[in-house]
C-alpha cells in the first residue's frame, strides 16, 4: 500500500482526551494488560503505591506520546490502483527523531496498525511470525507471505488467527519485526506448512516502504537494531511481562479522565498481553520527574543567565537582545540553550508546559511582576517584552552553571532532539548559500534589429537600458531637434514600434502614448520605462543564480530562463478556528529550500509546532510550511540565512481587518 509516496495533508496537534481515547482503544484491541500498581505497608500501617510499578498512563504514553499529531492522508493500493484514504499517527519518544507511529485505513476498517518503529519499541505487541530472510526481501517489495514460507512452527502463536494483525521477522534476525500484515487464515491452528497453498499474510507495511522512510526533517528512515530484547521468543511465549516493573509511574492528565479500560478487567484477564517498556539509556536509572517549582526555577534561572550572559558579551542599551521580544522568540533564544538538560530523560521534563504558568504570556506577566521586564499585549492577544531591566540585582549577582554538551545517542542510532536538529541543519545544503535572481527580456520582433541585435538572446534590463542610450546617441536628430535637452524626438521608429502598440492596453498607458504621440516628443526616462514594463515589447523570463555565476547567453553551463515574472517567497498570516494565528511558507523549492529540513528548523527557532502539506493551488508535490503564531520575523531571518532576500519575499497578512468604506 506505502510502495508509492502517500499524499500526506497538514499535520496538526492531536488533543490529550484524544490521544487517550485511541491508546485505550490500542490496549483493548491489543488486549495489553495493564496491571494495577501494588501498594506497600509502612512500619505506621499506612499503604503506599509502589513507584516502580507500571501504570496506565506511562502505557499509554509508549503506545501515543503526548507530543502526537494526526493527518489525513491518500494514496492507491491494489492491482487497480484504487484510491485508499486514511489517517497516521506522528510522534516521538523522547530523545527521537518524529516518526509515524500509527495508521489507520479507509472507513470500514477502524483499526490502527503499528508501524515498524511502534513495534521496535513495544516488544509484544503483536502476534511475531518467522520466515526466511530472502523471503523477507521479498515482502519488502510488496508481496504477501505465503503459507509454505512460514517457519519456527508449528505451533505458532495463539492470537495469530484470521483477521488479526501480525508483524514477521527473518529466522537471520529474530527479534526485529521487519513487515506488519494481516492474517489471511487461522495461522495458529496450522499442524503443518509443508505442501500448503495459498497466501498466509497480506501485508499493509515493512521496513523500507514510505511510511517508514518519512521524517520531518527529510532524512529518510532510520534502520532498525541488530536484536530488540522482549521479541525473539515470542512464538514460544504467549504474554511477556520483561520490563513492565520498570515504567515509572507517571500521573495521569491533568484533567482526572481514566478512559475506557478497566485495570481490575484487564488484570483479570489472562489473555491480555504485557506490555514492555521502553529500553534505558546506558546511563542507568531513569532521573525522577523533578517537580513543578523545581521546573519554575529552572526556567526562571534559564531566563537570567540568559541576560546574565548577553550583559557579559553585549554592549548597552540592549545588549545585543532584539526588543520587543516574543513569546517564541523568548523560549528558543532565551529559555531553551540555558536550560539544565543534562540529559535524553531529562528533556521532556522541561517545557513551558509542566511550569506552573502552563503557556508563555503568563510566564512573561510573572517576570513583569518581578520588574525584571515590562511586557504589553499586542492586538490578537500576544504578550511581547518591550523593555527589560539589565541593571537589576538578581541579574547583577547571578551565578552561571554549568550548561549542559550535545549529547549522542549511546546505542548509535542517532542523536537527541536538540542534537538531531542541529545535525539536520548542519546537512542542509541550502544553509548560507549564495543566490542571486536574474530579470531577463526577451524582445518582440519589432525592436530588432533597430534596436535590439538579437529575438532568441536574452537580455538584462540594464543591457535594454544601454541599448537604448546607443540608439538615441547614434540618431543625433532625436535630441537636437527636440525642445529641451531631456526629451527625445519621436521618430517613425519610436512612434510606431514602442507607443501605441498592443502593450498599451492600460487606459492611463494609452492616454500617455496619444499625448506623447501629439507632442512628438517624449522625456527620456519615460521612453525607457515604457519600453521595458510593455510585456509584448520586452518579454519577461528570470533565472536563479547560485554562487559566481554571472548571467551570460553564450555559457551552456547556466540554467535556462524560465518565462514570467520572478517568482516570490510566499508568506501568508491567517487565523485558524477563530483565535489561532498560523504562519504558511510556500513556494521553497524554486529557491532550493527543502520544506521539511524548514519546519523543523522553525519549529525549533518559534517553539511552535509546524507540519508540512501540499501547497494549496500549487503543482503535485510543490509543499508549503504551516507554523503556529505570527512568525513572519523569524522566517525571514531564516529564509535570509539561506540566501533569499527580504526583497523575494511577499507576505499576506490576512489577519488585519479591512478598512471601512
Amino acid at each position: 500500500m506505502f510502495k508509492k509516496k502517500p499524499q500526506i495533508k497538514n499535520l496538526s496537534p492531536l488533543r490529550s482526551s484524544d490521544r487517550r481515547k485511541l491508546a485505550d482503544q490500542i490496549i483493548s484491541e491489543y488486549q495489553i494488560q495493564v496491571p494495577a500498581p501494588p501498594q506497600t505497608v509502612d512500619e505506621n500501617g499506612a499503604s503506599t503505591l509502589d513507584p516502580n510499578a507500571a501504570c496506565l498512563s506511562s502505557i499509554r504514553s509508549s503506545l501515543l506520546p503526548e507530543n502526537c499529531l494526526s493527518a489525513r492522508f491518500n494514496t492507491h493500493a491494489g492491482p487497480h490502483s484504487k484510491l485508499v484514504s486514511g489517517t497516521i499517527y506522528v510522534g516521538s519518544q523522547p530523545g527521537q527523531e518524529e516518526r509515524i507511529l500509527w495508521f489507520q485505513i479507509g472507513q470500514s476498517d477502524q483499526r490502527l496498525y503499528p508501524t515498524v518503529y511502534t513495534l521496535w519499541q513495544n516488544p509484544g505487541l503483536v502476534p511475531l511470525l518467522h520466515t526466511q530472510e530472502f523471503v523477507v526481501e521479498k515482502l519488502r517489495s510488496g508481496a504477501d507471505l505465503m503459507t509454505p514460507g512460514l517457519t519456527r512452527g508449528p505451533p505458532f502463536p495463539e492470537k495469530a488467527k484470521k483477521n488479526a494483525i501480525v508483524a514477521v521477522a527473518s529466522i537471520e534476525k529474530p527479534g526485529v519485526p521487519a513487515f506488519v500484515g494481516v492474517c489471511e487464515i487461522d495461522i495458529s491452528a496450522l499442524e503443518q506448512v509443508q505442501g500448503a497453498k495459498g497466501h498466509a499474510v497480506k501485508g499493509v507495511h515493512w521496513e523500507g516502504d514510505e511510511l517508514w522512510a518519512w521524517s520531518h526533517g527529510g532524512i529518510g528512515g532510520k534502520q532498525a537494531a541488530e536484536k530488540i530484547d522482549g521479541w525473539d521468543d515470542w512464538s514460544n511465549v504467549v504474554s511477556l511481562s520483561k520490563g513492565v516493573k520498570s515504567m515509572a509511574l507517571e500521573e495521569d492528565d491533568a484533567d482526572g479522565q481514566e478512559g475506557g479500560v478497566s485495570l481490575e478487567e484487564t488484570q483479570s484477564d489472562n489473555r491480555g498481553t504485557h506490555l514492555a517498556s521502553p529500553e534505558r539509556s546506558d546511563a542507568g536509572e531513569q532521573e525522577a520527574e523533578p517537580s513543578t517549582q523545581e521546573i519554575d526555577q529552572a526556567f526562571y534561572n534559564a531566563f537570567l543567565f540568559a541576560l546574565h550572559n548577553a550583559r557579559k558579551n553585549g554592549s548597552p542599551p540592549h545588549y545585543g537582545i532584539d526588543l520587543p521580544v516574543n513569546p517564541s522568540m523568548l523560549i528558543s533564544n532565551l529559555i531553551q540553550p540555558y536550560l539544565p538538560i543534562h540529559s535524553i530523560s531529562q528533556a521532556q521534563y522541561y517545557t513551558v508546559k509542566k511550569t506552573s504558568w502552563k503557556n508563555t504570556k503568563k510566564f512573561i506577566k510573572y517576570l513583569d511582576k518581578q520588574a525584571l521586564v515590562k511586557s504589553k499585549d499586542r492586538s490578537g492577544g500576544e504578550t511581547v517584552i518591550f523593555d527589560i531591566d539589565f541593571d537589576d540585582q538578581h541579574i547583577l549577582d547571578f551565578i552561571p552553571y554549568r550548561l549542559p554538551k550535545p549529547r549522542e545517542d549511546p546505542a548509535g542510532g542517532g542523536s537527541s532532539q536538540t542534537t538531531s536538529k542541529a545535525v539536520n541543519t548542519s546537512s542542509d545544503p541550502s544553509v548560507n548559500q549564495n543566490l542571486s535572481l536574474q530579470t531577463l527580456i526577451r524582445p518582440s520582433s519589432k525592436l530588432v534589429p533597430d534596436l535590439l541585435p538579437s529575438k532568441t538572446d536574452f537580455y538584462t534590463p540594464n543591457q535594454v537600458s544601454s541599448f537604448l542610450r546607443t540608439y538615441i546617441e547614434q540618431n543625433p536628430e532625436l535630441t537636437s531637434q527636440s525642445s529641451s535637452p531631456r526629451l527625445i524626438k519621436l521618430n517613425p521608429f519610436l512612434a510606431n514600434n514602442i507607443l501605441g502598440g498592443s502593450g498599451a492596453s492600460n487606459p492611463a498607458t494609452q492616454a500617455a502614448d496619444t499625448k506623447a504621440l501629439a507632442a512628438g516628443e517624449m522625456a527620456r526616462d519615460v521612453l525607457q520605462k515604457r519600453l521595458l514594463e510593455d510585456t509584448h515589447l520586452c518579454q519577461p523570463y528570470w533565472v536563479l543564480l547560485r554562487g559566481d555565476q554571472k548571467w551570460s547567453s553564450a555559457d551552456p553551463s547556466l540554467p535556462k530562463p524560465k518565462s514570467g515574472t520572478p517568482p516570490k517567497l510566499s508568506v501568508v498570516i491567517e487565523k485558524r478556528t477563530g483565535t489561532k494565528t498560523v504562519t504558511k511558507i510556500g513556494n521553497l523549492e524554486v529557491f532550493g529550500i527543502n520544506p521539511e529540513i524548514l519546519a523543523g528548523e522553525l519549529q525549533k527557532k518559534c517553539a511552535s509546532s509546524t507540519s508540512v502539506g501540499q501547497l494549496v493551488g500549487g503543482k503535485p508535490g510543490q509543499m508549503e510550511v504551516l507554523v503556529q503564531g505570527d512568525q513572519r520575523d523569524v522566517v525571514e531571518k531564516e529564509v535570509g540565512r539561506r540566501g533569499v532576500d527580504r526583497r523575494w519575499i511577499e507576505v499576506n497578512d490576512k489577519t488585519k481587518k479591512k478598512a471601512k468604506k
